[in-house]
This record gives C-alpha cells, sequence and structure tokens, in this order.
C-alpha cells in the first residue's frame, strides 16, 4: 500500500491508506505498507491491527521497487546496505493529488511490471486535470457546469468573469485535488485573493 506523497494531500492520503490497511484481511494477504516523504523518499512502515502506523524511517530503511516485472522490492539502509522483502504481488496506491493519482505512479508501476489497483496511466492524467476532463465531457455532451480556464501568464478582470458565468464563482487548481487552493469569491477583490491561492498550487 503505497501513501503520502509530495502533494498538499499527504496527510488526507494517510487517513486514507489507514482505513484501506483497516479493512484488508490480514489473515489472507501480508500489507506492505509504503509512505512517500514529502521529498519524495519511500519509507517502509508497520501496520497494527489496531491501526498504527510505525516510521521505520529512524532506522533509515528506505524501499525501491526493482524493474523487470518480479515485484521485488529493495531496501536500502543509510548505510547503502541493500537488503529485500518478500515480492509485490499488487501495487495498491493510495495516493492524492499530483504525484499520485495523476499518472505518474501508475506509469511507473506500468515501467517495473507491476500490477496495480486503479486507473491507467491516460485516464488518470486526464481526469487528474479539469481543464482536460472538460475538453473531453463537453463535446460529448455530458453536462458541466460551466467553467474559465486561466493560466498564470493570463488575466481577466472579475466583471468579465461574472459576465459569462454569474456570480459568485468558484476559483480552484486545475490539477489539484480535495478542497486545497479553492477559494469563493463574490467580489473583485475576493476573485484577486482566491486566484492568488489558487496559483499557490496550480499554474
Amino acid at each position: 500500500v503505497l501513501f503520502g506523497g509530495r502533494s498538499a494531500e499527504h496527510d488526507v492520503s494517510i487517513m486514507s491508506a489507514t482505513n484501506v490497511m483497516q479493512a484488508i484481511d490480514q489473515a489472507r494477504y501480508e500489507v506492505v505498507p509504503i509512505k512517500i516523504e514529502r521529498d519524495g523518499r519511500w519509507i517502509l512502515q508497520r501496520f497494527s491491527a489496531d491501526g498504527s502506523m510505525e516510521n521505520l524511517a529512524s532506522t533509515g530503511i528506505q524501499g525501491a521497487l526493482m524493474p523487470g516485472g518480479s515485484g521485488a522490492l529493495a531496501t536500502v539502509s543509510h548505510a547503502a546496505e541493500v537488503g529485500s522483502t518478500p515480492s509485490i504481488d499488487v501495487l495498491f496506491p493510495v495516493l492524492h493529488g499530483p504525484f499520485g493519482e495523476d499518472g505518474t505512479v501508475q506509469g511507473l508501476a506500468e515501467i517495473i511490471g507491476i500490477p496495480y489497483v486503479g486507473c491507467g496511466v491516460a485516464s488518470s492524467a486526464l481526469c487528474m486535470d479539469k481543464d482536460f476532463t472538460k475538453r473531453l465531457l463537453v463535446p460529448a455532451g455530458i453536462p458541466m457546469a460551466r467553467s474559465i480556464t486561466l493560466q498564470r501568464k493570463e488575466t481577466i478582470t472579475f466583471d468579465e468573469v461574472v459576465s459569462q458565468l454569474g456570480a459568485p464563482v468558484f476559483v480552484k487548481p486545475a490539477r489539484q485535488g480535495s478542497s486545497f487552493g479553492v477559494g469563493k469569491a463574490d467580489t473583485a477583490e475576493g476573485f484577486a485573493e482566491a486566484l492568488s491561492t489558487a496559483f499557490q498550487h496550480d499554474d
């Protein structure tokens, strides 16, 4: 079970993974929890029946999936000593946001040659980007809320937005999950503030 990650949803992912691991029948499956730290390191964890997790970072044990389709998980200590754990049969990503549900981890699993839970690379990447998602769904006749996509280098006034969408308006990063960076605006000042917040999470 892969969780944590480099996105703003790091802590949310930990809670989700805890729920997933509590639901897995430990008598049938051996769960290998791997936490991706905010800096990108993969750290092995221990998971107990009461739902608590023990971080093995203090021992310096990091994990690295090996390519070739064997599911081999190598462990590397701070002393550069290489070990191994039982082979991974399936990768269960419980990651939220960028570097998790946007096709990146899915692509890694494809390259390594290990089965994984969830959508494939293309669908993950497309659905993570709300602009691309709308470009696919609107022509297909699927009802969607009206929207305007704005990049950091572009400018638009609040009055221009209201003339197309009405007020209030909601501003959200195109490639961020949950409610991170979301803002509601019914004034020009509020709109500028909401844009500033959203651009902290995406371009």
